[in-house]
């Protein structure tokens, strides 16, 4: 039986792991405002270090990014924040960003680890040294083991080694296939029995591959400052570390330096980490990004769940009870990003087992049939302007390979098929796992984006009514094309149209959108629609009509039919 994305369960997937409310979760990465320090309002605090403008996170991840591996200058920062706040997600978007752009992931590497890791490495060195140890053993595995890098800038890493080690101790790293059981071990050793300056030496490697490849990027992002809490002289040793680096980069290299740090810790380790040194606190100080959580925040994320919840079963026979009861779903306002995350999802994924767990999502209500055509006869216009060569007729839910596709599409040559497109859409903003499970057809189908002898490429598409920035970064670097399109929606039929008012009934009729609860509770008397459903009312204003009064909050069909008369009879309004 052939697979049917539709069926596939992508919502509850995407609610288990919010709700498991740890690390980063790209499908309710929301942009966080920014404002300048020493500023009022809400929002995180940051400042950019290119001088350029932003207003949220993204932009100033991005400027930082465009700061190191565009205009080539030197970034340090700090990211503080509460614990459950973000803080260890931005470094993960920030490392998604580096990945996801073509020109950087090949004229970079980014490195990530957390400090936390190097407390059970062995040896008797200082802590500087196992940390130093850890971000060149970090360098190298990236530098020989990177696939995206260019040939000759493994050849400079392989030639770098070798005027360092032996031959044989070269050939182990580049054979090592697990880095922390082969290589960095080795590796560590290696380099302390060498007795090279580990500070020189991390220059030095910079300084050689920008020879040879002048645009080349280094990123390093660290995590978990607050391991070190317990450790005074692990503290004084790291911050010991990264003054002397952050020092050397702006003084030798007047920051003219292709190298991005990020460091983070919650906010009082940060602080202190700071504050323990004057001379620290005076260079890095304007570097600082603090997060802070907003209750607009967890409405933000609560919107991004609740929209797709919708758009996957809306119009379906419990909807409306299950909708009625996420929307009554209570916010903490004490809660933290990770904090709001676990309970939300966890109550949201409750209603979804209670009434949709053996429901399939809705398939897309939309022309995702005509925009595929339209893409298609634009993309292969060329072809199609030849007489030889002609377009299919648009297929939908097309089975091959075992996955039915949405749409389906092919480019003929006399007949003769010669490229092919795809199409994949939803009724909701498009999940990470989508683009998985698409990708993976994709494969299956053999599925040819590009050819290089002049013959038309296959082509594929994405179709639906939102895609988070990251996501569509992934769908353009996996040669994928995302279409906007909102679901259409269709006529509802046996609806009780509400007469016309009179401009006399309209100024004596109690507008249920603007008037307090005393003066509802007396117009609604009689009506079975008492004060619990009142203040479910007032909760869902604004509201168009009796229908969406109905869909908001549940009554009888009997309580229905007297607000309909009162509303016949001009005493209520919308």
């Amino acid at each position: 039986m052939p697979e049917d994305s539709g069926k596939k369960k992508y919502i509850k997937s995407f609610l288990q792991q919010v709700q498991g409310g740890e690390g980063f979760i790209e499908d309710i990465w929301i942009q966080r405002d920014v404002r300048l320090p020493g500023t009022s309002g809400k929002g995180s605090i940051a400042k950019s270090l290119s001088g350029r403008t932003v207003s949220n996170i993204t932009e100033l991840l991005e400027d930082d990014l465009k700061h190191s591996l565009d205009d080539g200058y030197f970034t340090f920062r700090f990211v503080a924040a509460l614990i459950g706040s973000g803080k260890t997600s931005l470094l993960t978007y920030l490392n998604e960003l580096t990945k996801n752009k073509p020109n950087y992931k090949n004229l970079c590497i980014a490195v990530r680890f957390q400090l936390s890791d190097l407390l059970t490495v062995g040896g008797k060195q200082s802590f500087s040294i196992k940390l130093y140890c850890h971000i060149l053993a970090q360098t190298f595995w990236e530098l020989l083991h990177n696939k995206d890098l260019s040939i000759s800038v493994i050849k400079v890493a392989e030639t770098i080694l070798s005027e360092l080690l032996e031959s044989a101790q070269v050939a182990q790293l580049k054979s090592a296939r697990n880095f922390k059981i082969q290589f960095a071990p080795k590796f560590n050793k290696y380099l302390i029995d060498s007795g090279v300056g580990f500070e020189d030496f991390f220059f030095y490697v910079i300084d050689e591959i920008a020879v040879i490849e002048p645009l080349f990027t280094f990123v390093y992002l660290t995590d978990e400052l607050d391991a070190l809490e317990q450790y005074p002289n692990h503290i004084q040793d790291t911050r010991a570390l990264f003054k002397a680096l952050v020092k050397r980069a702006r003084q030798q290299f007047n920051s003219k330096i292709r190298l991005l740090i990020y460091l983070g810790g919650t906010s009082n380790n940060v602080d202190s980490f700071i504050e323990g040194d004057p001379v620290l606190k005076s260079i890095v100080d304007s570097s600082v990004i603090t997060l802070i959580s907003h209750q607009e925040e967890l409405e933000t994320i609560r919107k991004k769940i609740d929209h797709r919840i919708e758009g996957a079963y809306k119009g379906y026979k419990n909807f409306d009870i299950a909708w009625q009861e996420i929307r009554n779903i209570r916010l903490n306002p004490a809660n933290t990003l990770r904090e709001f995350c676990k309970e939300y999802a966890s109550k949201v994924l409750e209603i979804h087992e209670k009434y949709f767990r053996e429901a399939p999502e809705q398939v897309f209500e939309g022309n995702a049939r005509q925009l595929v055509e339209a893409q298609c006869k634009q993309k292969w216009a060329n072809y199609l302007n030849k007489s030889a060569y002609s377009l299919s007729e648009v297929f939908t839910t097309t089975v091959l390979e075992g996955h039915a596709f949405d749409c389906y599409v092919k480019l003929l040559h006399n007949g003769r098929s010669v490229a092919r497109a795809f199409g994949e859409a939803k009724n909701y903003e498009l999940l990470s796992e989508h683009l998985q499970t698409f990708e993976k057809w994709l494969g299956d189908v053999n599925f040819n984006p590009s050819t290089l002898d002049g013959t038309p490429s296959d082509l594929a598409f994405m179709i639906a009514p939102s895609c988070p920035y990251l996501l569509q970064r992934k769908l353009e670097l996996q040669n994928i094309e995302f279409i906007q399109a909102d679901k259409i929606t269709k006529p509802e039929t046996e609806k009780v149209i509400s007469p016309l008012l009179t401009p006399a009934q309209k100024s004596n009729a109690v507008n249920v959108n603007t008037s307090d609860r005393t003066v509802l509770a007396k117009t609604f008397k009689g009506t079975g629609f008492g004060p619990q459903k009142i203040g479910q009312l007032i909760k869902n204003r604004p509201l168009k009509n009796l229908d969406e009064l109905v869909s908001r909050v549940k009554f009888s069909e009997k309580v229905k039919y007297n607000i309909q008369q009162k509303i016949n009879n001009g005493e209520i309004c919308f």
